[in-house]
């Protein structure tokens, strides 16, 4: 990691440990037509100031964590939120083979994003400069777009419970 960038909290450590830890059974979480490999998604966006961690699973529950501290939770109950995350759980199907098997998940360094892939048969991972994505010029670019929606109705959310 940059010199520059603030050590994670431990909080944000045990959080995102948590998230690789989980076993989509005692969740609940089956595979479906839409989405039959994947059951989650964590995608990590990398920044001077630290690391955004956003998760969608299968069943609509979102959560976005930040590296300094803090994050937002989203309810499966919040109907855009649960269709946009499941949404981009089901876009991750169609982006299976643009990743490696994956047990080793460093934080992204600023400007790289990370989209780690949950499946029933272990995690899958790719690093992708940011601006490549943005640029709609990668095959991610689609799957990214996905994540932000995620983000804003996740935002939308949280104003409104201000």
């Amino acid at each position: 990691m940059n010199s520059t960038r603030p050590d994670p909290t431990q909080t944000y450590l045990q959080l995102r440990s948590r998230i690789f830890s989980l076993n989509p059974t005692e969740l609940r979480l089956e595979p479906s037509n839409e989405a039959p490999h994947i059951w989650g998604v964590l995608v990590e966006m990398g920044y001077e100031v630290g690391t955004a961690s956003l998760v969608s699973l299968a069943d609509g529950t979102t959560s976005l964590y930040y590296s300094t501290g803090g994050g937002m939770l989203g309810s499966a109950d919040y109907q855009a939120l649960a269709e946009a995350s499941k949404a981009f759980v089901n876009q991750a199907e169609n982006h299976f083979v643009h990743m490696s098997p994956a047990d080793d998940f460093p934080l992204p360094e600023a400007g790289q994003v990370r989209f780690i892939l949950l499946t029933y048969s272990g995690a899958y991972s790719v690093e992708v400069p940011e601006k490549l994505l943005v640029s709609g010029d990668h095959p991610l670019s689609p799957l990214f777009e996905r994540a932000q929606q995620a983000l804003a109705l996740l935002h939308q959310l949280a104003e409104k419970k201000r």
